[in-house]
């Protein structure tokens, strides 16, 4: 049992990385254009943030079927129900909604802030509010599997 644990614990910290990487900064393979990007930090930029709630959502909500929007949208939830799924099962003292919650939401606020800060993206609560629907999709799909995992013992 306690081998499992630590390799739920790797899997977490393997997906917090991948997440990182290809969510977070949004490494597209190459050091030079990652470092264009954090180098390319001007005034008008770092002024990229949207602070009222649906704002881009709804622009992206009425172009569902293009791919931008859809990309967008989905791209903001799917990357964050692992985390939903993975942090109470590799963390047994996450594993109630209020820690899943709050662990998330911090989790996500850093994110945007480095964002922000370092240019690789922009502030949105936009992005606040699907991230926490796809931890929402994955703490839900936890709590289903151990109901279900807790009825066949």
């Amino acid at each position: 049992m306690r081998k499992q644990g630590k390799s739920l614990k790797i899997i977490w910290w393997m997906y917090i990385n991948l997440l990182f990487v290809f969510v977070v900064v949004k490494f597209k393979g190459s050091f030079y254009e990652l470092s264009d990007r954090i180098n390319s930090y001007t005034m008008q930029s770092s002024m990229n943030y949207n602070l009222i709630p649906f704002r881009s959502m709804s622009t992206q909500i009425k172009h569902i079927t293009q791919w931008w929007a859809l990309k967008n949208l989905l791209g903001n939830i799917i990357p964050f129900i692992p985390f939903g799924f993975l942090l109470p099962i590799a963390y047994k003292k996450f594993n109630s909604t209020i820690n899943v919650f709050s662990t998330g939401l911090a989790s996500i606020l850093l994110i945007e802030i480095f964002q922000f800060f370092t240019n690789l993206g922009s502030f949105d609560v936009d992005d606040i509010i699907l991230n926490m629907i796809g931890i929402v999709c994955g703490y839900l799909m936890f709590q289903i599997i151990n109901r279900i995992a807790v009825r066949k013992r």
